[in-house]
């Protein structure tokens, strides 16, 4: 519950407790992080009771850099100095289809996440194409986010409501009935820059016509949607 561990008070505690994060007296502290190569990395500073170290994360998200503390702080318990663990980070390379930065042959820069998605991920891979820099389009192609339940409704329209919310994202694409059900109880069918289609090849025979070489594109969605789908429709275009 909110970082908070309840134990009674005559418990022996029987683990060694090692703390990482961005105050004062972790173990491992974050120290400062910032996007750089266009939005294309982390910059990141860690440092513990024996050293600082500077490094950059070679992948888009500023989230990373809380992730690379909590690795840190694991690979210096096993007694790794925290100047080696820099450089391994400096070599990360992440997990295919979770923020996956790739360059077509075209030139276009997909972002691909779409190994699944909630509501969290989601809004958090919208923010991290909102810090990437960009010469042309910014296109946020948002597939359904399955198995939400009660709450399936309330969380797609949030989604929908945050994305529009960002004023340089040029072009939101929707794929599945739940979007598609979002954007017409919101009225938002009809927008310009909105394009929406209950299947991924469907709607990846419309955004081809709508994408140009030097544009950035973050498509996500849930595993069930198979949005990879729209990927390889992007990256085999001809431009």
């Amino acid at each position: 519950m909110n970082g908070i561990i309840f134990i009674k008070q005559y418990v022996v505690p029987w683990h060694k407790q090692v703390l990482f994060g961005k105050r004062v007296g972790c173990d491992v502290r974050l120290v400062e992080c910032e996007s750089t190569h266009g939005g294309l990395g982390v910059r990141v500073v860690l440092e513990n009771h024996k050293e600082m170290v500077e490094f950059v994360v070679p992948s888009p998200g500023l989230h990373l850099a809380l992730n690379a503390c909590a690795a840190a702080a694991v690979a210096s318990l096993l007694g790794v100095p925290l100047s080696q663990i820099g450089r391994c980070l400096s070599a990360f390379s992440p997990v295919k289809m979770r923020s996956e930065l790739e360059v077509a042959r075209n030139g276009v820069k997909i972002v691909n996440d779409v190994y699944n998605a909630n509501p969290v991920s989601t809004r958090a891979a919208i923010d991290l194409l909102k810090s990437i820099d960009c010469k042309g389009k910014k296109i946020a192609i948002l597939g359904d986010m399955l198995e939400l339940g009660a709450i399936e409704l309330e969380s797609h329209q949030m989604i929908l409501k945050h994305c529009c919310s960002v004023d340089d994202i040029d072009l939101i694409g929707l794929v599945g009935k739940r979007f598609w059900t979002a954007a017409r109880d919101m009225n938002m069918l009809e927008e310009v820059n909105i394009v929406c289609a209950l299947e991924p090849e469907t709607f990846a025979e419309e955004i081809v016509r709508r994408v140009n070489c030097n544009d950035v594109i973050l498509v996500k969605g849930s595993r069930g949607m198979q949005m990879e789908k729209v990927v390889n429709a992007i990256k085999a275009m001809e431009i």
